[in-house]
């Protein structure tokens, strides 16, 4: 199940080592990002199969989804923020007023 996952050492202040963190692969992100491309909502059938063919949980998938939404939703809002700050910084000043 775990195929194409690499290792990660998590550690704490205390420099204990904890659980390992598990990365996704490239091939496992490229696919992802395919089929996030596609459609950014995941129906559950869905998720079994992608989670299927990468050899991931079906919640993995889902989390994965979850994030990259919040990120895409955030670069949304940056987009949309510059736009509108360089609209009315090109707005005349008397009209900021009114």
């Amino acid at each position: 199940m775990l195929d194409g996952l690499d290792e990660e050492d998590s550690i704490e202040e205390g420099g204990q080592a904890t659980e390992k963190k598990m990365r996704l692969s490239m091939h496992q992100v490229k696919a992802l990002e395919k089929n996030f491309d596609v459609g950014n909502k995941l129906e559950p059938e869905r998720k079994v199969k992608l989670a299927e063919e990468l050899g991931l949980q079906p919640r993995q998938v889902a989390i994965w989804f979850q994030n990259r939404r919040a990120r895409w939703k955030t670069k949304v809002l940056e987009k949309d923020y510059a736009m509108l700050k360089a609209n009315r910084e090109n707005e005349p000043l008397w009209k900021s007023f009114s």
